[in-house]
């Protein structure tokens, strides 16, 4: 995960949010409470592909390391595979 489009993400989130309460004109502790859920909302998006990446690193290790007749050829294609999978999401 690029940790810089992340946080652009959660940034994005932020200033849509809190764009959206100053265009209705009015600051108060509801419309703060709305910028705060839109920031963890964006946060927990984030969170979760980190961990749907795990997931994914995790059974690709598995795999090899619970003994599966893989040779060097077909170990390192599953490593490349699951890296590039990872830098896609």
């Amino acid at each position: 995960m690029n940790k810089e489009k992340a946080f652009n993400r959660i940034a994005s989130a932020t200033i849509k949010a809190l764009k959206e309460q100053a265009e209705m004109g009015k600051v108060n502790a509801k419309t703060t409470e709305t910028v705060y859920q839109a920031i963890e909302t964006a946060f927990n998006k984030e969170y979760m592909a980190l961990f749907e990446k795990l997931d994914d690193s995790k059974t690709a290790l598995e795999f090899i390391a619970n003994g599966q007749d893989l040779n060097i050829e077909q170990a390192t294609k599953l490593a490349q595979q699951t890296l590039s999978k990872l830098a896609a999401k």
